[in-house]
């Protein structure tokens, strides 16, 4: 997914959804110097952005994140399986 400043309430919803049904390594190297050693403890804080203020688009890189770690741990081969 391209970077854009707002996301819709199915948007948010589905990828919400996906995390909450996948498990997952817990370490992942995004490239551009983002490492995530617990990613657990980041997809907790991420995700409760994305409920609570995906219409603020201040928090759109944050949300934003989300979906990117999600393209990369398919891409790497990091998703275990479902919950």
């Amino acid at each position: 997914m391209e970077y854009k400043p707002t996301f819709t309430k199915e948007e948010i919803d589905e990828i919400v959804s996906w995390f909450e049904t996948h498990r997952c390594e817990q370490d992942i190297d995004l490239g551009g110097g983002i490492h995530i050693r617990e990613l657990d403890t980041a997809l907790k804080q991420l995700l409760h952005i994305a409920r609570t203020k995906y219409e603020n688009r201040v928090f759109s890189g944050q949300i934003f994140l989300l979906f990117r770690i999600r393209d990369e741990l398919l891409k790497q081969g990091k998703v275990i399986g479902e919950k």
